[in-house]
């Protein structure tokens, strides 16, 4: 046989031997479609807690020393509260504390007179945060609320209460803010604030007219936390 011939003989032998081993090692391409990329939802996002510890500068409403004896006005109080994000921009919160209490008391030849007057507060205010600067967050806002008064006097003789009284009021106030805040982690941040508290129609007793009068207000400062929830 030619030469040629064998050639082409030997090629078409390796040819059809190399046919299915090349057919079976080939598999077609498979496509599996990618899943959604699953997000978390945030339970909770935006709310946030706050405390605040509170030091009235402000004048005592109580103020006043009868037979060498002075009233002790206590200018340290409290709150706490919950509140929420709406934006960047503007929050709001509701809290509930104690602004301030007095206390009075006297005693000599067998008589006693005991007095105190304690002041409450809730309230919902709104803020506006007016952008963040290396952390710090400088913000204004106002609130509406409602002021609880308690006052009570205590006469006695002996141990024998002669005259007692005691009084309840809850009427409107308002409040006016103003502070800074400052990032110290991811969810807690540092509040340092002014706030205004006014009751105009909560009445008091005018130690030195020795009537009744109305409008209890205080100012105060506020150093608290407020950590996120997220």
């Amino acid at each position: 046989m030619p030469t040629i011939l064998r050639l082409a003989a030997s090629a078409a032998l390796l040819a059809a031997l190399a046919g299915p081993s090349l057919a079976a090692d080939y598999d077609p391409p498979i496509f599996i479609e990618q899943a959604p990329e699953y997000v978390p939802v945030e339970v909770g996002s935006g709310w946030y807690l706050r405390g605040d510890v509170t030091y009235v500068v402000s004048d005592p409403l109580y103020e006043f020393t009868v037979l060498g004896e002075d009233t002790r006005n206590n200018r340290f109080g409290g709150s706490v509260g919950i509140g929420y994000h709406f934006n960047d921009i503007l929050r709001g919160d509701i809290s509930a504390g104690l602004l301030a209490s007095d206390r009075f008391s006297v005693a000599g030849g067998g008589e006693r007179f005991d007095a105190k007057h304690d002041a409450w507060y809730g309230m919902a205010n709104a803020y506006l945060d007016l952008g963040t600067v290396s952390g710090f967050t400088p913000y204004i806002g106002a609130g509406a609320g409602l002021m609880h008064t308690r006052q009570g006097y205590d006469y006695s003789v002996g141990g024998t209460s002669m005259f007692a009284f005691q009084e309840n009021q809850t009427n409107f106030a308002y409040a006016l803010n103003a502070g800074i805040n400052y990032q110290v982690a991811d969810n807690v941040s540092l509040d340092f604030g002014y706030q205004y508290v006014d009751s105009p129609r909560a009445e008091y007793l005018n130690t030195d007219t020795l009537t009744i009068d109305r409008g209890i207000d205080y100012h105060q400062i506020k150093v608290g936390l407020r950590y996120d929830l997220w």
